[in-house]
């Protein structure tokens, strides 16, 4: 008689059983982060794999870490890079009705989509033009003027310089 799975509080999806800070790559001292907390999603991100460890200055409020800046940095960051593992073998929609939440509000074929609406728009009518049409349709600008950085700001705790254009790129101005 096969025994029915309890969890996996040893397992996570998104570093396996190996057992060191999911930031610093520290290996003692850890503390278990679950990723989606609050009104029975500890349980669920037991059940998932969805925790990391961290070591407590990456972890606690008191020392800075990500319970000090909760839907924001690092704590978004893990929320966007979990969702975005899971989805490799589920749904979006499976996702959501686990967690009642889409947390990644930016798809990479999207971002490409309007990076290259950018391109065009700015070589034919300019940046103010595109500023004031961005602004009207997405209600923003993206992340250094680029919607890749847009997408990647998603899965990092912060981001420096545009990476995806030429040097001279009108998305780094």
């Amino acid at each position: 008689m096969e025994t029915e799975k309890k969890g996996s509080h040893t397992w996570s999806i998104l570093t396996g059983k190996d057992k060191r800070c999911f930031v610093t790559g520290r290996e003692n001292g850890l503390q278990k982060h679950h990723i989606y907390h609050g009104s029975g999603k500890r349980e669920i991100s037991d059940k998932n794999g969805f925790w990391v460890y961290l070591a407590p200055e990456k972890h606690l409020a008191g020392l800075g870490g990500l319970h000090a800046n909760p839907e924001n940095g690092l704590d978004r960051a893990l929320k966007c890079i979990c969702q975005r593992e899971y989805e490799k073998t589920h749904t979006r929609e499976d996702f959501i009705a686990l967690i009642g939440k889409n947390y990644i509000l930016l798809d990479l074929e999207e971002a490409v989509q309007r990076k290259a609406e950018m391109e065009s728009m700015v070589e034919r009518k300019g940046m103010e033009n595109y500023k004031a049409y961005a602004m009207e349709k997405y209600g923003k600008m993206p992340v250094n003027d680029c919607w890749l950085c847009e997408y990647e700001i998603q899965f990092v705790e912060e981001m420096g310089k545009c990476i995806h254009g030429e040097e001279d790129g009108f998305w780094l101005i």
